[in-house]
């Protein structure tokens, strides 16, 4: 078994992304074990970056190809975060998820990376859902012609969960405040989903990256392989020790919801959280995976980090 608190790898490791969700929770582990590794920022104008002092910053876009050649020197590693997950349009989300992978995989092989690490979405298994799951499935093939100069790993994981989310933060207020809004359910089914908490995908991380053999090509990870809107649910108001009701939200006035919000972004072209291409990935009956990682939080331990401890 890996130990996740040392590292094994010689030379830095690049990350994309390392201001962002996932990618926060992964440079703190890093910098924890001690690991030399330098991040790829967008512009720090008019905004805090909040990133381990160890980690050295390259200032930069997925399109500048100097900037990423510079985060590239010397490392022996790439991990691969950085996204869209909002856009205006279908071509945002190629320019970001498919071009922006395509130039990390050109410039890794060229500057001699021996891994690179790409996490992409659960999204991609049905690319036909919306526009960022087309994307994700894309920017997956982009690495392809790469794969013999470099050895490649793909991992998708599925919903994300862990404390620090922006995008989460408003639904975990609403959990606190006893209301968890979630779609009606069709006849007959249950929409399942399969989880992952922000911890336990870092570990997966790290473990590939101390992999001294190659493995599978292409990772699923998950803590809980299978739960739905009624066990997120009780088990909520197990954690704050009080009844979490469901509100149940009719498909079609989700839909209505996603294409004003698609209206609204289209006018102002500033991206929002809610669109039509979410709501379709939201509607889906089965978001499920098979094989949970090894020592995985429970679908409990991962409310408890999101919400807080459990009231004795």
């Amino acid at each position: 078994m890996t130990d996740l608190t040392k590292s094994t790898v010689r030379g830095s490791i690049a990350v994309t992304g390392g201001t962002g969700f996932i990618g926060s929770h992964l440079l703190t582990r890093l910098d924890a074990r001690h690991q030399p590794t330098r991040a790829l920022i967008r512009s720090k104008r008019n905004r805090t970056v909040r990133v381990p002092e160890s980690t050295e910053i390259v200032s930069g876009s997925l399109q500048d190809r100097d900037a990423i050649r510079s985060l590239l020197n010397g490392a022996h590693t790439c991990i691969h975060l950085a996204g869209a997950t909002t856009s205006v349009n279908a071509n945002g989300f190629h320019k970001a998820n498919v071009i922006g992978t395509h130039n990390m995989a050109a410039c890794a092989a060229a500057a001699g990376v021996e891994h690179f690490i790409c996490v992409s979405s659960q999204a991609a298994r049905a690319p036909w859902i919306s526009s960022y799951a087309a994307s994700k499935a894309m920017s997956e093939a982009a690495l392809q012609p790469f794969a013999a100069q470099m050895r490649i790993t793909i991992i998708r994981p599925p919903a994300v969960i862990g404390p620090g989310d922006p995008m989460l933060a408003p639904m975990f207020d609403l959990i606190r405040a006893g209301w968890l809004p979630a779609p009606s359910e069709p006849k007959g089914k249950t929409r399942s989903f399969a989880v992952i908490s922000v911890h336990d995908l870092v570990s997966q991380i790290i473990e590939t990256i101390d992999a001294t053999a190659a493995g599978e090509s292409l990772l699923e990870p998950c803590s809980v392989a299978s739960t739905n809107w009624t066990q997120i649910a009780s088990t909520s108001g197990e954690v704050l020790d009080r009844k979490v009701r469901i509100i149940r939200t009719w498909p079609g006035l989700m839909k209505a919801l996603g294409a004003g919000a698609d209206g609204i972004t289209t006018v102002t072209r500033r991206p929002l959280s809610l669109s039509l291409n979410k709501v379709r990935e939201l509607l889906a009956v089965d978001w499920t995976y098979d094989q949970p990682v090894r020592n995985a939080m429970s679908l409990k331990e991962v409310f408890v980090a999101c919400l807080g401890e459990q009231r004795s």
